[in-house]
């Protein structure tokens, strides 16, 4: 982990005082961390390749938008995949499934630094790894939409602790708290979702 200042009341760069407030707050008002979040991704001409934005965010019912957030993803795919299939000088960008493994991994961090603090469990390192097997023959229409269940193998996660005198016991807590992890319960969960596409007409140049 990097180093952070420690002391009686901060551990991992977090006032447990603050923390443990913030806590009965938001048991007592709900309401006020209740989040809208989104993200959008502007095609740029290439197949593949997308500028991903994250969009301004609602906390509590107010949004908050400000330049410093905007932070921007090169998406593509893979330079030897692009190579192979025929793409005009191949770059090699992060490929959108491995954002989301990359999600999933530094949520999984979050959900077990914070069940470490709330049982206190001492670790002084923590790293996720999380991996999975994929057949991109769906995307590239070679087999049908029907076949997407078989795109992927299961999700592989493997969480690594480390800290004086932590146990077996200690290891279940941190396995049970990774599952308040937001990304695994996004990807874990069933939700309803359907694509919706928007045709925008052109706007016509006056003469």
């Amino acid at each position: 982990m990097a180093a952070t200042h420690e002391s009686e009341t901060v551990k991992h760069g977090v006032d447990l005082e603050a923390f443990h407030e913030f806590v009965e707050h938001v048991t007592a008002n709900p309401e006020e961390v209740q989040m809208e979040l989104g993200a959008r991704a502007p095609y740029e001409g290439r197949l593949f390749h997308s500028l991903a934005k994250v969009d301004e965010y609602t906390l509590g019912g107010e949004e908050i938008e400000r330049e410093t957030r905007e932070y921007t993803l090169p998406l593509g795919a893979w330079r030897e995949m692009e190579e192979a299939s025929g793409f005009v000088d191949p770059t090699d960008r992060m490929e959108p499934i491995e954002v989301a493994l990359a999600a999933l991994s530094g949520c999984l961090n979050v959900a077990v630094g914070v069940t470490a603090l709330a049982n206190d469990i001492e670790l002084e390192d923590l790293e996720t790894n999380v991996r999975l097997d994929f057949d991109p023959r769906v995307v590239l229409m070679i087999n049908d939409i029907e076949d997407s269940e078989n795109t992927f193998e299961d999700i592989r996660v493997e969480i690594e602790v480390s800290g004086d005198d932590l146990s077996e016991e200690d290891a279940e807590i941190l396995a049970e708290g990774a599952k308040r992890s937001p990304v695994w319960n996004l990807m874990h969960l069933p939700h309803e979702m359907e694509p919706v596409v928007d045709v925008q007409q052109a706007i016509e140049a006056d003469d």
